[in-house]
């Protein structure tokens, strides 16, 4: 019955699609150290970029997803927009090679689909027998290519069932949809609308590969197709940009323009020389279906090679696209390196929240030091700063929590899972620092308004503590940063010296109570003072170990390994 037909290959695809998801997700989780370095390293060297572009979306399989990384990267400034353009043409590129994955059916007389399925058999067992984390990656890139061709084969099957009759010819309505000429500019714009719904070139370009091979979707056809999923592609990336700053839209304005562009080019050769370009595919390949996929891979090459010179001229496009705001924006607390867009690659997200968390810490200290500055000179007012600082601190601790509860959601690797754990106790302890700030800040409020003042000498060891303690602060951060145990000896002597510092003023300070030398309602202020910066060189300690119990881990499973 057709419409048992039609839902098999329905099913084909949601297998393919889902293959493609679970084969990207797993080499993600393989590779995601891999990726934050290559992606550190695109610099403004126009190949290096194309490289890291390539290489990134080859692991990845959808260079939607990179050119929405990518997004996110300008947004929070880790990014310049002449560095993202390079990468999303080799982005272009690493998507093609999904298509040649799914050509790979098509290829002698080894029935490939059967083996791959297989494959995917090893690597679901794989990923169910075996717990160790890289075996199991391992199984589940495995596992998501063999879903792949089983998706495969059930729409080559089931579409052959619905689109020809039992003699092998293909039904008239088939014929005149897939196979006779029609227009090349409504073949574009199907291409675009159909990627567009679909968010996903590759799985547009990797069913036409099939139709084709299948002889449903002639070659002809299927070039106009091509180029318009490569341009509807795009409005995954478009989206993503709204509601972000200036050159982060317009890092998806280049994404549009490098696709459109490629199309320009390429839609007059293929219109007027449509005979000849297939003679030449023809020649590479007898497959209908490894001709799309090569066509698909060399108009990205070719139109990388022709635009890759005039980079500084497509960026300047974009900013003539979309100009600079005339209207000055209010400043508003936000994140420096952290992105909704970012979660779409957990591995690198988890990077960025380590430096998230770097940053709060330099408010935490800032508040710190301004707050002990009011309370022992009367002349400082730094009461604005810290109250902006603090409202920073609040915003950082609240969202930065509901960030990381995101990332859990996602599948993350056993070493970034324990350290999204310690970093929420990090984030709470950093929130902690700013409030015992502000409870010296009132301490300062309370001496002025009842015109008292510190002794030199307390001022002295006052000073001495908070001394210690911006050195833990610095050992502690640089620790935490690097991931460096060898610090932590550093950083428990520095605290052991606040401890021990914050005990031999309290017995000093009983004794000059003793002897008439300090008044009631100051000596109440200055033990109030001493206990609030031993807790917080105890806050920042708790920071400086919150490392070891990663590093534990991490060592029991490279030992598993």
């Amino acid at each position: 019955m057709l419409y048992v037909n039609l839902f098999f290959m329905f099913g084909g695809v949601v297998a393919m699609m889902f293959g493609m998801k679970v084969m990207g997700a797993g080499l993600e989780k393989f590779a995601g150290g891999r990726m934050k370095a290559m992606l550190g390293k695109a610099t403004s060297n126009r190949f290096a970029g194309v490289g890291v572009g390539l290489a990134v979306t080859s692991i990845i399989q959808s260079s939607t997803a990179t050119t929405v990384m990518l997004v996110g990267f300008v947004n929070i400034g880790l990014m310049n927009l002449v560095q993202a353009t390079n990468v999303i043409m080799g982005a272009n590129i690493g998507t093609t090679v999904t298509a040649h994955i799914v050509s790979l059916s098509g290829v002698g007389n080894i029935d490939i689909g059967a083996i791959a399925a297989f494959i995917g058999f090893i690597g679901i067992m794989m990923s169910m027998l075996i717990k160790n984390e890289k075996v199991v990656n391992i199984g589940n890139i495995l596992a998501g290519l063999g879903l792949i061709f089983v998706g495969l084969e059930f729409i080559s099957i089931y579409a052959k069932k619905i689109m020809f009759t039992e003699s092998g010819a293909p039904y008239p309505i088939v014929e005149n949809l897939f196979q006779n000429a029609h227009s090349p500019l409504l073949l574009i714009l199907i291409g675009i609308v159909i990627t567009a719904l679909v968010h996903s070139s590759s799985t547009i370009t990797s069913l036409m590969v099939v139709l084709a091979s299948i002889r449903v979707l002639s070659f002809e056809n299927a070039l106009f197709l091509a180029l318009g999923s490569n341009i509807g592609t795009c409005v995954t990336s478009i989206m993503s940009s709204i509601g972000t700053c200036t050159n982060a839209k317009r890092t998806a304005v280049v994404h549009l323009l490098f696709n459109f562009l490629g199309c320009v080019i390429f839609l007059v050769p293929l219109w007027i020389l449509s005979d000849e370009v297939t003679d030449f595919f023809a020649k590479i390949s007898g497959d209908v279906g490894q001709q799309i996929a090569i066509f698909h891979t060399l108009f990205n090459v070719i139109t990388t090679a022709l635009l890759l010179p005039f980079t500084k001229y497509i960026v300047k496009l974009s900013s003539l696209i979309v100009p600079e705001s005339k209207k000055q924006e209010e400043e508003q607390m936000k994140f420096a390196y952290l992105d909704n867009n970012l979660l779409e690659t957990p591995a690198i997200a988890v990077g960025n929240i380590r430096k998230e968390i770097v940053r709060m810490s330099v408010f935490a200290k800032e508040n710190l030091n301004y707050a002990m500055e009011m309370l022992l000179d009367e002349n400082k007012d730094n009461t604005e700063i810290i109250n902006k600082n603090e409202k920073m601190l609040n915003f950082l601790n609240r969202n930065m929590t509901a960030y990381m509860t995101k990332v859990m959601s996602k599948a993350l690797s056993v070493e970034d899972d324990k350290k999204i754990g310690s970093y929420f106790h990090v984030v709470s302890d950093l929130e902690r620092v700013g409030d015992y700030s502000e409870n010296i800040m009132e301490y300062a409020f309370k001496l002025r308004e009842e015109e008292l003042s510190f002794s030199k000498d307390a001022v002295s060891e006052l000073e001495n503590v908070l001394s210690t303690l911006n050195k833990l602060f610095d050992v502690t951060m640089e620790a935490f940063d690097k991931r460096d145990v060898t610090l932590l000896d550093s950083a428990a002597e520095l605290e052991e010296q606040v401890d021990e510092l914050t005990k031999d003023l309290e017995i000093k300070h009983i004794e000059r109570v003793k002897f008439g030398r300090c008044a009631a309602q100051v000596g109440s202020v200055y033990l109030q003072t001493v206990s609030n910066l031993e807790r917080v060189g105890d806050h920042v300690n708790n920071v400086a170990f919150s490392i070891t119990h990663y590093r534990k881990i991490k060592k029991t499973v490279t030992s598993k390994i």
